[in-house]
């Protein structure tokens, strides 16, 4: 089987980070301190906070601006010093991924661009990711990602909203997702239940074989 485990928001609290960094470089900078072409702007942070549309909440002039910010100038800061989701992430993922050897685990990284890529290696060297795969891709290709996996663990409506009713997601709960449900939820890598990493083809072989043993 399968499985994807998205890195933000299930792995890693990206979210946390960038408010961080834009608090400090424009709302708690002195106006004088900022080049030339930040001054002037209103820089502001609109509650509710999700993690679906940064820009929503994070006032940028524009969305160049928001990607030199967010991949270019302060891409190690978020990506590579973000703190893990929670404290014991990497220990509980390491022991998910030796306990299930059967199953094929890959952690996907969502509309990484410039140095965040990079910067994602390091944070998950940091904190000792110990599985052998890694991807990378855009949003725009998660109906493809749906045709190659069976299981999907994230924080992302987008990948939830476009799973196909033969495979299973899970959401992972955070802050940042509490405007939608799913079915399938979770707060932490162990509530993760063993009848979910069954396909629904093994659900009904097992189903036959113990009604075939009762007519016998």
């Amino acid at each position: 089987m399968e499985i994807y485990i998205s890195i933000d928001g299930v792995l890693r609290n990206t979210i946390a980070k960038f408010d961080y960094h834009y608090k400090d470089h424009y709302l708690d900078s002195d106006p004088e301190d900022l080049p030339e072409d930040e001054k002037g702007y209103k820089y502001d942070v609109i509650e509710p906070v999700r993690n679906n549309h940064l820009m929503e909440s994070y006032m940028f002039q524009s969305k160049d601006e928001f990607e030199n910010f967010t991949f270019i100038d302060y891409a190690v800061e978020i990506f590579g010093h973000a703190t893990p989701s929670y404290a014991k992430t990497f220990f509980d993922l390491n022991n998910f991924i030796y306990n299930n050897k059967e199953h094929n685990v890959t952690i996907v990284g969502l509309d990484e661009l410039g140095k965040s890529k990079a910067s994602t290696l390091f944070f998950l060297s940091r904190n000792g990711f110990m599985g052998n795969n890694v991807k990378f891709t855009m949003s725009s290709e998660i109906p493809n990602l749906w045709k190659k996996c069976d299981i999907w663990l994230t924080d992302n409506h987008s990948v939830i909203e476009q799973c196909p009713k033969s495979k299973k997601v899970i959401k992972f709960n955070t802050e940042y997702n509490q405007h939608f449900t799913n079915s399938l939820e979770i707060h932490n890598l162990t509530e993760i239940d063993n009848k979910w990493l069954k396909s629904s083809e093994n659900i009904i072989i097992s189903t036959w074989t113990k009604l075939l043993k009762r007519v016998s």
